[in-house]
């Protein structure tokens, strides 16, 4: 028989596996989430990265950029405005700290657009070399993706450097006064003038989605497995009460037996 003390243990127990199974639901949604985002950018990089190159125009405004144009090439003539380069800070590669290489570069019609040229590794001290390649600043046909600009992260840099590939600090650090895409950068993919000694190329993104499938079906087994174990618990502490019960009720008769003897025999 189930007592109401029962009642109210097995409540407790039961509300805390709610609440358990609830935050597993939560925490495999969010997995299942994550994954479409990485299998939509999986989807986005093949189907950009290696498509023809287009204008800049079709890409972007000045101010506003289609994330779904994300990695596709533009073709830009122009040049580079060299004196204005600099280098994005924080940025490891196999382990090894470095920083980016970003320079302005001025389309025949006046506008700028911030080209991520590739990789230059710090000295031992984690500063930048003294000395790394730049581009020539002839006009010539670049080559380049777009990407979307980063956050500012609100912290000073030194002279010549910036903290992220943020168009505004961009602007503000090398006075800028010429119209500029503020909304993206490009990655350069290729240069007509070739330098003698370039930054090492960025490779292409991985094409991996992780392991959020494998995590989201974890919390969905341990949201089960709460349940289980809370049906095994109550089931186990009944058939241990009904064993208590049963033996007491043998004791009981037992006793009843020997007390009918005992006054047999008197």
């Amino acid at each position: 028989m189930i007592t109401k003390a029962d009642l109210r243990r097995w409540s407790g127990w039961l509300a805390l596996v709610v609440v358990f199974s609830i935050a597993c639901a939560w925490l495999s949604n969010w997995q299942f989430s994550r994954r479409e985002e990485a299998l939509a950018a999986i989807a986005q990089v093949a189907k950009n990265y290696d498509a023809q190159p287009v204008s800049i125009d079709d890409l972007a405004k000045l101010n506003s950029f289609n994330v779904q144009n994300q990695w596709r090439p533009a073709k830009m003539v122009g040049h580079y405005l060299v004196g204005n380069t600099v280098l994005v800070r924080n940025r490891p590669l196999d382990g090894q700290p470095g920083f980016l290489e970003l320079i302005p570069f001025q389309l025949t019609d006046g506008r700028l657009i911030a080209i991520e040229r590739g990789w230059i590794a710090s000295d031992s001290n984690y500063n930048p070399p003294k000395s790394f390649p730049l581009p020539s600043a002839e006009q010539q046909t670049v080559v380049a993706r777009v990407r979307p600009a980063e956050p500012t992260l609100g912290r000073s840099a030194p002279v010549g450097q910036l903290g992220t590939i943020n168009i505004e600090e961009l602007v503000k650090s090398q006075g800028i006064k010429d119209r500029i895409f503020t909304s993206i950068y490009a990655r350069v993919a290729t240069e007509q003038i070739s330098a003698n000694e370039n930054p090492k190329p960025l490779a292409k993104p991985e094409l991996d989605e992780g392991n959020h499938l494998s995590y989201a079906l974890q919390w969905i087994m341990f949201a089960l497995m709460a349940v289980a174990a809370l049906i095994w618990g109550v089931r186990k502490e009944r058939e241990a009460k009904s064993l208590r019960q049963s033996t007491a009720r043998k004791r009981k008769t037992i006793g009843q037996a020997d007390a009918e003897i005992e006054d047999s025999l008197t």
